[in-house]
This record gives structure tokens, C-alpha cells and sequence, in this order.
């Protein structure tokens, strides 16, 4: 009894048509689709796509490291050295000047030019001469360079006087510093040499340079 009092007051509170009972959901969902068609879905933000690696090193490169910027180079240098042969060795001293032609992209340096050196061995006043073609490449923080050319005043044997003109060159490397338009070297060379009569004569050298241009 008490079952049926309650399921008559609950048809009681709803109308007795369909249409009045679900009125009050389809007005929900109506004003939830009349919102939708007014104002639209919320637009979804677009991620921005990212850049290929070309372009990001690219960009990431300042515009003169991209580009060659070459230019009239001059240098001097100054190379303690000792000159070995079948007899023993004569220790002297070597001065270097240079110039010439220089590219420069970043880091790295392309020079070439003659290289007119001046070389003065202890013992002997008469110093002996030389001329090289020179080409040098500088890459961050080291050096190689590589030459080829005459001398003369390079003694091949223990009389340091008993000289010959001499053929040949030499090629060394270390390591090198950069301010600006100023690099400062230092390193080895090993230079050999071959007179008229076939004599060889080989030296090694401590080469401390200063180079200004580009």
C-alpha cells in the first residue's frame, strides 16, 4: 500500500505526457547546442614548427664566420735552431719575414707567400740566406705550415765556413693564438737541405711568429 501511495505522488510532480517530463533535458542539451553553433568549439593554439638544423645553425652563426675575408698578411719571426749533419751540429739562430696573401673565415686561416729568412750561427759572423714559398693553415688553436726553395751559408759539415748553395724545405706546426687582427705562433719546423754535392743537412728550429692582417 504504502509502495503504491509513493509511485502516485512521483507520476503526481511530472506531467502525464512524455513531452512535459523530458522538456527540462532537451532544454539543457538545446541551450548547450545553441551555445556551440553561436560561438564555436574553443580554437586549438597551432604549435609552431620547428626549424631544421640547416637553419637553426645557420641563424646560430654570426654572418662574418659564413663568409672569406682575405687580405694582405705580413709576420715576423724569430726560431732559436740547431743544424745536424754526418759530423755533429752548429746551434744558431733564424729571423723570418713574410708576406703575402690571407684568407680568414672564423676560425680558420689560408696564407701564402714568400718567406725570406736570415740565418746566424754562433761561431761564424757571415750569416747565410734563404727564401721559401710558404703556405700556412691555421685551424682554432693550431697551426701547420709547409715551404719549399734555396739557401745558401748552411753548413753540411763540422767546418762551419765549408758552405754550398742547398735546395729543399721544410714543413712544421704548433700551436697559435688569435686578438683581433694580431696571431701570435709558436712551434716546430724541420727543415733539410741538400747542397751541389749531395751533401744533406737537417735542422730543427723553435719557431715563435707574430703574424698581422686578416
Amino acid at each position: 500500500m504504502a509502495l503504491g501511495t509513493a509511485m502516485t505522488a512521483m507520476l503526481l510532480m511530472c506531467d502525464p505526457t512524455a513531452s512535459a517530463c523530458t522538456s527540462a533535458d532537451a532544454l539543457d542539451h538545446t541551450d548547450e547546442a545553441h551555445d556551440l553553433d553561436e560561438y564555436g568549439p574553443a580554437p586549438l593554439e597551432a604549435e609552431p614548427a620547428p626549424l631544421a638544423y640547416d637553419e637553426v645553425s645557420a641563424s646560430a652563426r654570426p654572418a662574418d664566420a659564413r663568409k672569406w675575408d682575405g687580405g694582405l698578411h705580413f709576420s715576423l719571426g724569430l726560431a732559436p735552431m740547431s743544424t745536424l749533419h754526418a759530423q755533429g751540429f752548429h746551434p744558431g739562430v733564424r729571423w723570418d719575414i713574410e708576406t703575402g696573401m690571407a684568407w680568414r673565415r672564423g676560425r680558420m686561416k689560408i696564407s701564402v707567400g714568400p718567406d725570406i729568412h736570415i740565418l746566424q750561427y754562433y761561431g761564424r759572423r757571415k750569416p747565410g740566406f734563404g727564401v721559401d714559398a710558404m703556405a700556412t693553415l691555421s685551424l682554432r688553436h693550431v697551426y701547420v705550415r709547409v715551404g719549399a726553395g734555396t739557401a745558401t751559408g748552411i753548413p753540411a759539415r763540422l767546418d762551419i765556413d765549408d758552405v754550398r748553395p742547398m735546395m729543399g724545405g721544410l714543413v712544421g706546426g704548433g700551436f697559435v693564438g688569435r686578438i683581433k687582427d694580431v696571431e701570435g705562433r709558436i712551434g716546430l719546423d724541420y727543415d733539410v737541405r741538400m747542397d751541389t754535392t749531395g751533401r744533406v743537412a737537417q735542422t730543427v728550429l723553435v719557431a715563435m711568429r707574430l703574424s698581422f692582417g686578416p
